[in-house]
């Protein structure tokens, strides 16, 4: 039986009584002992194109809504089309069916399995291989290389695609693992504020505060940018009172869970909404409107696909564009300013 020992650091923290936080070092260890999963993804599937000379490479997930293509690799930088936009038209979930195998094909148009396929009909792949992704044994997605002409996959060829199927699903429960850590930390966190600061909310609005709102965006811009799904920030001032907090409250407990209203102080709020498109946001806003009435307000979305939102989890540039977007709002009408 192999014994564990401490390390000398470890000795020395427990005599000098040192309280260790074991948690923070233990997510540190799983930051540290992982490659960047999207450069483990981008160098994987540039080079599965280059070796099998296809056209594409594209992992895939499995949503509510179906197939999703989350990352992908294309001959020559070609453009993504539609092969990969609309994966559920291709073999994907065939793959599914049988997921004790890899899907080969070798020329659809030769395959009476596949010639009348919409894989090939609407777009045109006449070439696939299809590896499931798994994650704690179940099937999550698929790895598949597709081509518009016919390719005589070897054996060798077919095993380099499941090898790195393999090696993208380990990848993606790593991720899954450390995304864990950080909520159950981050979760801590917010425990922790509540024990040490009680004074999560401002005390006239009953609202959130801005110490609130900063221990939850640390809980979910994280998370959002791994997903690349924008959020609507929006700005507005409001004279507060005993009437206006009443209506203010109604709003916040009419919200979505995962939205958050704020109270900033001195008369100003602002409003938060995950995975929010602009359009969204505008319907949202104009119900607002009628209860606190036609107010100006500023909008904006904070995307981690575009700079400098794509570092900021602190969503301070975006608070800042909402900003001005509210000294530009006129009427009682949002105005919208967006990154470039």
């Amino acid at each position: 039986m192999t014994r564990l020992h401490r390390t000398d650091r470890q000795v020395r923290q427990k005599e000098s009584g040192e309280r260790t936080d074991h948690l923070s070092a233990l997510g540190n260890l799983v930051e540290k002992a992982f490659p960047n999963p999207g450069e483990l993804f981008c160098h994987g599937l540039e080079l599965l194109v280059q070796q099998l000379g296809a056209d594409r490479a594209v992992m895939t997930r499995v949503g509510d809504l179906g197939f999703e293509a989350f990352w992908w690799a294309t001959s020559d930088g070609q453009a993504p089309d539609q092969s990969i936009h609309n994966v559920s038209e291709s073999f994907c979930p065939k793959v599914l069916e049988n997921p004790t195998r890899t899907l080969v094909i070798r020329d659809a148009t030769l395959d009476p399995r596949w010639k009348n396929h919409s894989g090939w009909r609407k777009l045109g792949i006449r070439s696939y291989i299809g590896a499931p992704l798994r994650q704690a044994g179940k099937i999550i997605g698929t790895l598949n290389i597709q081509s518009a002409r016919p390719r005589d996959f070897s054996r060798a060829e077919v095993a380099m695609v499941n090898a790195m199927a393999n090696l993208f699903s380990k990848t993606l429960e790593v991720e899954t693992l450390k995304q864990e850590l950080r909520m159950t930390r981050d979760a801590l966190d917010l425990t922790t504020a509540v024990v040490e600061d009680s004074a999560l909310e401002c005390p006239q609005s009953h609202l959130p505060n801005l110490h609130y709102l900063e221990i939850w965006l640390k809980a979910n811009l994280y998370l959002a940018r791994r997903r690349g799904e924008a959020m609507s920030v929006v700005r507005w001032d409001l004279p507060l009172n005993r009437d206006s907090a009443k209506r203010l409250k109604a709003i916040a407990e009419a919200l979505r869970g995962e939205d958050l209203l704020v109270d900033m102080g001195h008369d100003r709020f602002l409003l938060l909404l995950p995975r929010t498109p602009q359009d969204g946001a505008r319907i949202l806003l104009e119900r607002i409107r009628l209860r606190i009435g036609e107010i100006p307000m500023g909008a904006t979305l904070w995307d981690p696909g575009r700079e400098p939102d794509r570092e900021d989890f602190t969503a301070h540039h975006a608070i800042h564009r909402a900003q001005e977007a509210l000294t530009l709002a006129s009427g009682g009408q949002e105005f919208w300013v967006m990154t470039e």
